[in-house]
């Protein structure tokens, strides 16, 4: 089925609009001229945008800047920005602003062209068009979660036009976001057969995050708090209501290639070895899979919160054993990390331990190894071993799966303060898969308890997703858990001596209040000097 949405990603080369002095159709691009004739254009023009969402190699690296892993290459931008020694001229912040920009670009394109069709299959040029609209929302979404008030650009506009915008605020961007999607979601199915397309399920998901997100007033600009916790939960109640997905029996099976486009899967970003493939294995893999190493070292702060299987944290448990510390663990450890004593895909040890290894993981064997010890697990597998381009993956990167839903409908309804037991009842079903099978929660009637609640299960869940970047942001806390003066990793017994030791690294997190926000790039208000700075980066 990757074949459906994926044979016209590469048509995202067309130019949808040319002038020049002869007014002659250009013969070495496709012009606007010419191609907005049938509901085949419109459905090749909507599949070129999605290949503007982010690959997995900057969604996963996110993580990295958070709390729970650290920036593997101590030269990289992700380095600079948990150091909090980035500037507007890094080139990480042009860089994602480049990319999403590039996506609404494309979408203002699709949206000032479709009505030059006189479709055949109108309800089908409409949910195309549709799908356009939630991928413009989706990224915008992103950049005000980066940036905060950006231009909310919806035509295709000229240099001169670009050096007139101004920052739109965040508020109005929201509004945009709710009402597009609100709109779009009446045009879209509640499945497809060509998987990766956004659907009905996928439009509400984006908008529960983005609102959720929202709600934390990452700026100081905008209090609405209770509107947007209200619309997230209201949109992921529509997904739930959908009775489309469910939780996936085998949490570890996820992230596997026999799993793709399965029942959990809201939205995700299409893969395919050698047609449009992934670097996920040769970014994110073990040194010793013959890899370039993890760009991201997991800490001990996301080892740490994985409960015990008798659901205590590992300083409450008196089962828990310091010198065995992956033993009877929630079950999603061994799946989202590998540690000492993972299998790797190619059925090998891993093993990052100083002194009992001469494995090219240990620590210290070079600058390419986890600093840490530790490695993610998500994404790693079998299939993408042996080829002589590990950047030739093809698996899938799940950009929304129904986890997160069931999450942002318990933490809305926990900051809204009502109906907590549905809030416990879906924390509950994540907790209780099939192969995590944790214990449930109980008697849990405080808000403070089922905030921790859902936060810690957000962090367990959904740890190297991505996710957690942006969650330390939206909740204030990122000034308080990322800052580090030193780091702690894997722990692990000393050959020689027999005594536990801790893995720890002199490598710094800072956090400042400027880093809830990324400044716009230097470059930007070089051309345009209407888009003031965010404070704290001038």
């Amino acid at each position: 089925m990757k074949k459906n949405i994926l044979s016209f990603i590469l048509l995202s080369g067309i130019m949808f609009g040319c002038t020049d002095v002869l007014n002659t159709v250009p013969t070495d691009r496709l012009s606007s001229e010419v191609y907005w004739q049938t509901d085949e254009d419109a459905e090749y023009a909507a599949n070129a945008v999605y290949r503007f969402l982010e690959s997995p190699i900057t969604i996963i690296g996110r993580d990295g800047m958070s709390d729970i892993a650290r920036a593997t290459f101590e030269t990289s931008d992700e380095t600079k920005v948990e150091g909090s020694i980035a500037d507007p001229q890094t080139n990480i912040f042009q860089n994602t602003w480049n990319d999403m920009y590039k996506g609404i670009r494309r979408c203002n394109d699709y949206m000032a062209n479709i009505d030059k069709i006189t479709p055949t299959n109108e309800a089908k040029v409409k949910q195309f068009t549709a799908e356009v609209r939630t991928l413009r929302c989706y990224f915008y979404s992103r950049l005000v979660s980066y940036f905060g008030d950006v231009p909310l650009v919806t035509t295709p506009i000229g240099i001169n036009e670009s050096k007139t915008l101004t920052r739109t605020p965040v508020s109005q961007i929201y509004d945009f976001i709710y009402e597009e999607i609100t709109d779009a979601t009446k045009y879209l199915p509640a499945t497809t057969v060509e998987k990766g397309r956004v659907t009905k399920g996928a439009a509400q998901g984006i908008l529960a995050r983005t609102m959720l997100f929202a709600a934390g007033n990452v700026t100081g600009t905008d209090n609405r708090t209770n509107t947007y916790l209200q619309r997230a939960k209201d949109a992921a109640d529509a997904v739930i209501a959908l009775d489309v997905y469910s939780l996936l029996p085998t949490y570890e099976g996820l992230f596997l290639y026999e799993n793709e486009n399965n029942q959990e899967v809201i939205f995700d970003k299409q893969h395919m070895k050698d047609v449009f493939s992934n670097a996920v294995m040769n970014n994110f893999g073990a040194v010793s899979l013959g890899n370039n190493g993890s760009a991201i070292s997991p800490t001990a702060i996301l080892l740490d919160e994985y409960e015990t299987i008798n659901g205590k944290s590992i300083s409450e448990d008196p089962e828990y054993d310091p010198q065995n510390p992956y033993a009877n663990r929630d079950p999603r450890l061994s799946y989202t990390l590998y540690y000492p004593g993972s299998v790797l895909p190619n059925g090998a040890i891993y093993d990052s331990r100083p002194g009992w290894s001469n494995s090219g993981d240990v620590i210290g064997a070079s600058y390419q190894v986890s600093k840490t010890g530790l490695l993610p697990r998500k994404y790693i597998n079998a299939e993408d071993l042996g080829q002589s381009n590990r950047t030739n993956c093809g698996i899938n990167f799940v950009l929304l799966r129904y986890a997160e839903i069931l999450l942002i409908a318990a933490e809305a309804r926990i900051e809204l303060d009502t109906e907590k037991d549905v809030a416990l009842k879906y924390i509950n079903e994540i907790r209780q898969r099939e192969d995590v099978m944790m214990p449930q929660l109980k008697e849990i009637t405080q808000q403070s308890d089922l905030r921790t609640a859902v936060r810690h299960e957000r962090m367990v869940e959904l740890g190297l997703e991505g996710n957690r970047f942006f969650d330390v942001r939206r909740w204030k806390t990122a000034i308080s858990v990322c800052n580090m003066n030193q780091i702690e990793g894997m722990r692990y017994v000393d050959k020689e001596t027999g005594e536990l030791v801790k893995v720890v690294t002199d490598y710094k997190k800072k956090f400042t209040e400027r880093d809830y926000l990324w400044p716009i790039p230097y470059n930007e208000r070089q051309l345009n000097t209407n888009l003031i700075q965010n404070d704290g980066w001038n």
